[in-house]
C-alpha cells in the first residue's frame, strides 16, 4: 500500500472526526495528536515512535478500543489508518 492511500485513510479519519460532535475533546485531541505524528513520519520517512515507545498503529488500535461502540464510523476511519500503516510497515 502506498503513501496516497494512508494519506486517503487519514483525510476520511479527519472528516469523521470534524464531524462527530459526540466524541469527548481528549479522545478527539488525541487522534489529532497521532494523525499529526503520522503525517510527520510519512513527509520525513522517518520512524516516530510514541513516548511509550509503541508504534503509530499500536498507539491507533489503543484509539479503537477506547471508542468503538461509541463511534463505529470514527472506529471505522482508524482502523482503516491503522492497516495501512500496518501494510506500509509503519
Amino acid at each position: 500500500m502506498d503513501k496516497n492511500r494512508v494519506l486517503d485513510a487519514l483525510h476520511t479519519l479527519q472528516a469523521e472526526l470534524s464531524g462527530d460532535n459526540t466524541l469527548d475533546d481528549a479522545s478527539r485531541q488525541s487522534l489529532l495528536a497521532t494523525i499529526a505524528d503520522i503525517h510527520r513520519q510519512l513527509e520525513t520517512d522517518s520512524d516516530l515512535p510514541t513516548e511509550e515507545g509503541e508504534s503509530l498503529g499500536g498507539k491507533l488500535q489503543d484509539s479503537i478500543l477506547e471508542f468503538e461502540a461509541e463511534h463505529p464510523q470514527v472506529t471505522a476511519a482508524v482502523n482503516q489508518v491503522a492497516a495501512a500503516l500496518a501494510n506500509l510497515g509503519i
